[in-house]
């Protein structure tokens, strides 16, 4: 009896472990005649974490499994290109660049959230050899539903498939060349075509969007002095003294950023303050900032906030800190690690 319980227990624990894990499989559309010059596709794989493509919930007790395909990433763009482009004459050549994918899952009080989150830079290989840009993909799928699993990873595929699909037809050169080892470090490059990643001295000011701020345009609002916590790292108030008369600026939310005798400030929502930015080795900004997070979901949480839409996925009231990265294409808030107290 006891040897019959102790084989069940662990063709249970086989089961389970069987369970943690799920299949991502880009379909093959319906469209499969585009006259295309390209016949083959790479991939550089340039994610944090190229061991799995997310997190989902699967079953009734909404378990974690880990997203892992069966089948290679860049077996399965070739597969993709070779079904759709019918071409025989066709010897043209894409680079994908894969810079983030993810999926993610919140449980909500009666339905379930998912996201699918892509980043990547598209590049077709001229006759010398070198590599232009053809296109950029930044996008996030949200989908709301009882069951979310199957349903965002059927609108993940078809984002990839569109993505390859629009870049089959002839497009103007982009006119910038690149080796392939420029490409493998492609996210170096991109910065420095922002004022905000390649000059050293920031403008001061008040930016109302990411994009005012990475292109270094403050909003016509000026300000003459800031208060800060002790240390120094958060803005509390930011006054100005255009009446003749110091007053406190407010609405201060209604701004992304601040720059302040040369020192950058990013929004927290959270703590209602502006956050100080450092810029590291990688010409990132990092920063310290609280984040919404639950104890119960936390994996898929962390999970999800690596979108940098951690406004859209809250859960709870409950918050930690931690250490962030700005993503250059989106002013998205990237973590990176928990500050513990």
């Amino acid at each position: 009896m006891k040897s019959l319980l102790l084989i069940f227990t662990a063709y249970s624990a086989i089961l389970s472990a069987q369970k943690k894990t799920e299949d991502f499989l880009i379909s093959i559309p319906e469209r499969k005649d585009i006259k295309s010059e390209f016949s083959k596709i790479k991939l550089i794989d340039a994610r944090p974490d190229t061991t799995n493509v997310g997190i989902v919930q699967k079953g009734a007790f909404n378990s974690k499994a880990k997203v892992i395909p069966v089948k290679p990433l860049q077996a399965q763009f070739q597969e993709l290109l070779s079904s759709i482009s019918k071409n025989p004459s066709a010897d043209g050549e894409l680079l994908l660049y894969l810079k983030q994918f993810y999926f993610a899952e919140v449980t909500g009080a009666f339905s379930e959230k998912g996201y699918c989150y892509v980043q990547g830079y598209l590049f077709s290989k001229d006759k010398d050899g070198t590599y232009q840009l053809r296109d950029e993909l930044d996008s996030v799928i949200v989908h709301s539903s009882m069951d979310v699993t199957k349903a965002t990873m059927k609108k993940g595929s078809e984002m990839f498939s569109n993505f390859i699909i629009k870049n089959l037809y002839p497009k103007e050169n982009s006119g910038e060349k690149y080796s392939y080892e420029q490409i493998k470090n492609y996210d170096k490059i991109a910065k420095q075509k922002f004022p905000l990643y390649n000059q050293e001295v920031l403008t001061d000011g008040l930016y109302k969007t990411f994009k005012d701020f990475r292109s270094l345009t403050p909003a016509a609002v000026t300000f003459s002095s800031i208060k800060t916590t002790p240390d120094g790292n958060r803005v509390l108030r930011v006054s100005s003294n255009e009446s003749g008369k110091e007053k406190d600026i407010r609405n201060t939310n209604e701004y992304f950023a601040m720059v302040y005798q040369g020192i950058p400030y990013v929004y927290s929502p959270i703590e209602k303050s502006f956050n100080k930015m450092t810029k590291d080795q990688n010409n990132d900004f990092l920063f310290t900032a609280k984040s919404k997070t639950t104890a119960k979901n936390g994996d898929v949480m962390m999970a999800s906030l690596f979108f940098g839409v951690v406004g859209a996925i809250i859960a709870s009231d409950a918050s930690a800190s931690f250490e962030m990265k700005l993503d250059y294409l989106n002013g998205g808030f990237i973590p990176i690690k928990e500050v513990k107290k």
